[in-house]
């Protein structure tokens, strides 16, 4: 019976075939295939080395695409400095336009408001009181008159992550289905950023911005609803509010969702939708008395 090796110089010694060499790290280690090296080094031998006149005129064409480059790109950093203060001053312009465009708009949505408050007051003053009740009735329900009462507030942001990670951002969609599960949840009045909705106002996206009507909105989103004692307690029960729930508690989302009780919550007259039909209503005929008495004979 033979003894074992105890020599650990051979133990160490991998054994053939075991361990083969990686061919990516040989690539990046030298990536010259061989026989290129061993073609110049022929070349050399057979032509000798190269003259002075010939090494010359390398470096001086070595120093001339060096300038050029050299040129080529001072050039090109003095044309980005030059035109930076002409980009800064448009973008400012923008800016400044975009900020009178934005006044101007809430001015025009000021004077909307006073012509509609007008409109409603001339017209109820051509009405009788049981009309004009049932009318204000028609007007809050459907949004076209100003309403005040204790509701709910839900806030919703973006989360940090929202530029990389599509479901971390609120989108329109999300908008509309707080809002639907507002209206399941027996609210009588929404609004989104200061922004009254009625049944034909429409939530959507324009490009990468959320419109709610015609007005642009941006985030945190606040839709405020005014409803019953219980508004707030059935909205969290609602799938839509777990949902929210999960994202903002997903560390991955973290989609900013609250639900808040408030008091005393004043929403705003939503715009007048363009009148497509109306019609003067017949004046009801006046019943006549009659001459002959009621039951007696002819």
């Amino acid at each position: 019976m033979t003894e074992p090796n105890t020599d650990p110089t051979e133990r160490q010694q991998p054994r053939p075939g075991r361990f083969q060499a990686d061919m990516l790290t040989e690539l990046f280690r030298d990536p010259l295939d061989p026989a290129y090296a061993d073609a110049a080094r022929a070349r050399r031998e057979r032509s000798g080395p190269l003259p002075g006149w010939n090494r010359g005129t390398r470096k001086v064409a070595k120093l001339v695409a060096l300038l050029i480059i050299g040129v080529v790109l001072a050039v090109a950093y003095q044309q980005v400095i030059a035109r930076a203060p002409a980009r800064a001053t448009a973008r400012a312009a923008l800016i400044k336009e975009m900020n009178q465009r934005q006044a101007k708009t809430d001015e025009l949505a000021q004077q909307a408001e006073q012509l509609q408050n007008e409109v409603s007051r001339l017209r109820e003053s051509a009405l009788s009181d049981t009309t004009v009740a049932k009318l204000r009735q028609l007007e809050a329900a459907t949004g076209m008159r100003k309403v005040a009462g204790d509701g709910v507030i839900v806030t919703m942001q973006d989360g940090p992550n929202a530029a990389s990670v599509p479901e971390a951002g609120v989108l329109d969609v999300d908008l509309q289905v707080v809002a639907n599960a507002l209206w399941a949840s027996g609210a009588e009045a929404i609004a989104i950023n200061g922004r009254r909705l009625s049944s034909v106002t429409p939530i959507r996206t324009a490009g990468s911005a959320i419109l709610v009507g015609n007005a642009h909105i941006l985030g945190p989103y606040e839709v405020v609803a005014i409803g019953p004692p219980d508004l707030a307690d059935r909205f969290d029960e609602t799938a839509a509010a777990a949902y929210y729930r999960a994202l903002r508690d997903d560390k991955n989302y973290a989609v900013g969702f609250d639900v808040k009780e408030r008091d005393n919550l004043e929403l705003p007259a939503a715009v007048l939708p363009q009148l497509l039909l109306a019609s003067v209503p017949k004046p009801t005929p006046t019943p006549t008395p009659s001459t002959s008495p009621s039951g007696g004979r002819k």
